[in-house]
């Protein structure tokens, strides 16, 4: 998200939230009104900047190995023990990497809602090349959600996972973070319906999609927090992928984005509804944002803590 638009997204609603508390404590507005003007522009800016700074200061790449002494449970909740180290600003992403000498654990964050709203129409591919060399070619991939499409024309208008769409914002200049009951009842119906990974580059899976209840030692794990973030986690086997402590291995991380050309399950997080948009509709429906049909993603490398 642009620095300048997350300043004055944040601005405004501060600016709104201390024009209710005024108005709750009988203060007269009229008289008050320079003075709350005044009072709102430096919260304009620590909220705003605030919320940016936590991503600037974090490098674009993982910079340092970690050593996980006890493996994470794989439910796409992060614990307190858990931390995000690095933020990749092509795809929104914060990110961490650890490993122990069995498996390698990556979990990822996305706040923005629109993007989350981008993983769940064409999931997430996570690729690692043991040679260390930022090609997608000879890597182990591994692509989760598996997004199942329903065709199109089929669905629309219907209830349930099966083709339902729930808009609440039209673009990410304008949404809320607030959910309702029902979407988080959308959220929990739409991450249930993610039952297998795909993979390819692992010679010892000749099949190209496995359930997350695998006998290979894969575990995927998404949800949201309470805050609305997609959290994504992943443990995989080192062997599986050719890796062991200490080697170092180049990774891709890419958000698919949806396949113009099919149907399927969208709930967009966030938003406060509202008309307009160029999507092709009215009543609530998002502008058009291409970003969601397009795949962004990063390359790093990452060398294994060795105890």
């Amino acid at each position: 998200m642009p620095f300048g638009s997350s300043i004055i997204q944040a601005g405004i609603k501060s600016f709104f939230i201390i024009f209710l508390i005024a108005k709750i404590v009988n203060l007269n507005i009229n008289t008050y009104k320079m003075n709350l003007f005044k009072f709102s522009i430096p919260v304009l800016l620590i909220l705003g900047y605030g919320k940016v700074c936590s991503a600037q200061k974090l490098p674009g790449d993982q910079e340092q190995a970690q050593w996980a002494p006890v493996p994470p449970k794989i439910d796409g909740k992060l614990s307190e023990t858990e931390s995000l180290t690095a933020y990749n600003r092509n795809t929104l992403l914060f990110y961490n990497m650890s490993n122990d000498a069995k498996n390698l654990y990556l979990v990822l964050k996305s706040e923005d809602p629109l993007n989350s709203n981008k993983i769940l129409m064409g999931g997430i591919t996570v690729s690692f090349n043991a040679s260390a060399k930022k090609k997608e070619k000879d890597a182990a991939s591994l692509t989760f959600p598996v997004i199942v499409r329903t065709p199109r024309g089929q669905g629309r208008g219907g209830s349930g996972p099966g083709g339902q769409r729930v808009w609440q914002g039209q673009n990410r200049e304008n949404r809320t973070p607030a959910d309702s009951a029902a979407l988080v009842e959308r959220r929990k119906q739409q991450l249930a319906q993610f039952k297998e990974i795909k993979v390819s580059g692992i010679p010892a899976i000749t099949d190209s999609l496995v359930s997350i209840y695998n006998e290979f030692g894969i575990k995927t794990g998404v949800n949201f927090d309470t805050k609305g973030s997609f959290i994504y986690e992943l443990a995989i086997p080192l062997e599986l992928i050719g890796l062991k402590p200490g080697k170092e291995f180049a990774y891709n991380i890419k958000l698919n984005g949806r396949d113009f050309g099919v149907g399927g399950n969208i709930v967009v997080m966030g938003g406060g509804g509202g008309r307009g948009g160029n999507f092709g509709g009215s009543g609530g429906r998002p502008a058009f944002d291409p970003s969601m049909f397009a795949a962004t993603d990063f390359w790093g490398k990452y060398t294994l803590a060795d105890k």
